[in-house]
């Protein structure tokens, strides 16, 4: 437990009641009150997370566009008109390193990877990068908040006294606060409207505690995962991973073959001998479908979970592309139990 990093928000966490546990090399909130109660808060109000785990990168110079977009699969060129665009990074192999989100404020350009990732990541990128580019690492000096929920901009714009409410989803500003200057990105990981704050770490007490004092509820990463798994987004290592190509992905769409990227060509061969491709299904018992159990018809279970909400069971599947049709019907294996799943629109309701 030594060994792993405590965030600036470690000591108001443990205040707050959180029960805490290691997660991609921090100490972080698993909860503080119940997964239910936090997972209502941001559908219905508004909950924060502390996600300084992420690994957030400054990328600066001349060369830093055609950088990334070498490494990214996704067109970039959204991006740079202060917009933060979703896109993966791929291996030779067109298999998915990771998924990232990256913008570009003010000609510097701002990179968050997963947190388990960011070593391999910033070996990547440094590999890669030209003598014109510099990559520098914010997260020893930054605090990184997630404010998520559909009053999660009202309680935002109350807190910070500013105009936060006109910025764009997707948009990307800074705004002075106190005496610090915050990084705002109008994204999230919840389905909900919401804000990522990179702020100062001799800051961040004092916005949380702000936070808090106006109604925003403190959450961890047991409702972080319900809340993304209803929403139908991907975590790295479970929907995503190095044995798996974005075709296979919900996210077909975010490989554009307008311009040339690392793992391209394998890319392209691969796309015609997909096999398996991911999907939501909803199980017809409540019986939690765990990452890794099987699919009788092939394939396995990536995320599963009961929703706090109506108590369904519902999970994130990769499944033979011949029973990944709406309404198909598969198995999965739970303990000595085949149970019925329906393959269902995601996010899931």
């Amino acid at each position: 437990m030594s060994s792993l990093t405590k965030t600036k928000l470690y000591d108001l966490h443990k205040t707050n009641g959180a029960k805490l546990v290691p997660f991609a090399n921090h100490e972080l909130p698993l909860w503080f009150s119940s997964t239910k109660d936090e997972h209502l808060s941001v559908r219905n109000n508004a909950g924060m997370f502390d996600i300084s785990h992420m690994g957030v990168f400054e990328i600066t110079g001349v060369d830093s566009m055609a950088f990334l977009q070498q490494l990214s699969c996704n067109t970039l060129v959204k991006a740079q008109h202060s917009t933060m665009v979703y896109s993966m990074f791929l291996n030779q192999e067109g298999m998915i390193l990771d998924d990232v989100m990256l913008g570009c404020y003010e000609s510097t350009w701002i990179l968050v990877v997963n947190g388990a990732n960011k070593a391999k990541l910033a070996q990547w990128l440094a590999a890669h990068k030209p003598d014109t580019v510099t990559i520098k690492d914010l997260n020893p000096n930054h605090t990184f908040i997630a404010v998520q929920g559909p009053q999660a901009i009202s309680k935002l714009a109350s807190c910070l006294d500013s105009s936060i409410e006109s910025l764009p989803r997707f948009g990307m500003t800074k705004t002075s606060w106190k005496d610090a200057q915050l990084l705002v990105t109008r994204t999230g990981y919840t389905g909900e409207d919401g804000c990522e704050l990179l702020i100062p770490n001799e800051f961040a007490p004092l916005l949380w505690q702000n936070l808090l004092d106006l109604g925003v509820t403190p959450c961890g990463l047991a409702s972080r995962d319900t809340l993304r798994i209803e929403a139908g987004l991907p975590l790295y290592g479970q929907e995503l991973s190095e044995s798996i190509h974005p075709f296979m992905t919900r996210y077909p769409w975010v490989v554009k073959t307008d311009h040339d990227f690392i793992g391209k060509e394998a890319l392209l061969a691969l796309k015609e001998t997909t096999t398996h491709v991911a999907v939501g299904l909803e199980l017809s018992q409540s019986l939690i479908a765990r990452t890794n159990y099987s699919i009788e018809e092939g394939g396995y279970i990536s995320s599963g979970t009961l929703l706090p909400t109506s108590q369904k069971s519902i999970a994130l599947a990769m499944v033979p592309k011949e029973y990944s049709s709406l309404g198909s019907n598969v198995h999965v294996n739970i303990r000595q139990h085949q149970v019925s799943a329906t393959v269902t629109p995601v996010p899931f309701t």
